[in-house]
Order: structure tokens, then sequence, then C-alpha cells
């Protein structure tokens, strides 16, 4: 499976050198480093959970970067945002920059937003596809009866 991140899309927000101090030196095989693809797999399904209910995200992550690139680019943006966070954060809260803590707080808040309906996204929704949404969860009880006379 390709990855819906590539090393190119990093380069407009971190720099090449601060990424190979955070992502490590061991990789997966493939040549890409293992940390970075574990925290861009932890941003991604972070992202799927908090949309899930509203937007087809399978079908927005499975769009892969092309000549043609049809990716919504906030959302690659967020992805890599919130991918960075979590590699920061692997050297410890007080090494976190600033401006990374403010830029993962207005990706996590957007996709609050998003989520619960007080915003809305340019993915592609259940309806639009012919799909039905994953089935809410919700529980219920019968009324409570009252066997005092």
């Amino acid at each position: 499976m390709a990855r819906f991140l590539t090393d190119a899309d990093y380069d407009t927000l971190i720099k090449e050198e601060i990424k190979r101090l955070l992502d490590g030196r061991a990789t997966n095989g493939t040549g890409t480093p293992y940390k970075l693809v574990k925290a861009e797999n932890m941003a991604i399904r972070q992202i799927k959970n908090r949309l899930k209910a509203r937007y087809d995200m399978e079908a927005e992550f499975a769009k892969s970067n092309t000549p043609t690139d049809l990716r919504d680019s906030f959302l690659v943006m967020i992805t890599i945002d919130i991918t960075l966070y979590h590699l920061y954060s692997q050297t410890g809260h007080r090494d976190v920059p600033k401006h990374r803590e403010d830029r993962y707080q207005d990706a996590i808040d957007w996709l609050k937003d998003v989520g619960t309906g007080v915003q809305e996204a340019d993915f592609a929704t259940y309806e639009e596809e012919g799909e039905t949404p994953p089935p809410d969860m919700r529980l219920s009880s019968d009324e409570q009866e009252n066997h005092s006379w």
C-alpha cells in the first residue's frame, strides 16, 4: 500500500535536517524511517476517527500523489502537522516547539468542528458515493417501572 504522504510533502513545513533528527535512523526495509511511518499512521488514524461518521475518509486517504495530485492539500497539511507533533512529542513535552503545538491544536480544533458539523469540509460524503455511513452506536433503555403501591 502506498503512503498517503511523501517525503517531498514535508519540504514546505520542516527542514530536512530537523526531520532526520526526529525520525531517527532505523528504516522499515523500504528506506523510509520507521518512526516517521508510524507517526503518519497515527495521524491518519486520528483524522479518520474524527471524520469517518460524516465523510468517506477511506476514499480521501486512498488518493495518491500522482502527476495529477488528487489529494486535498489541506488534508495533507493537517496530516503533516499532526505527524510532526507526534514525532516531536517523543523527545519530551518541553522540547516541542510552540509553533508545532499551535499547529497541532489548530488541526485538532478544525477536526472537532468538521466532525460535529459546525464547519464543512470538501471531502467525499457517503451519499455522493452511494454508500452507507458507518453505524452509530446508540444506547437506550425501557421506561423505568414504578412498583410502589
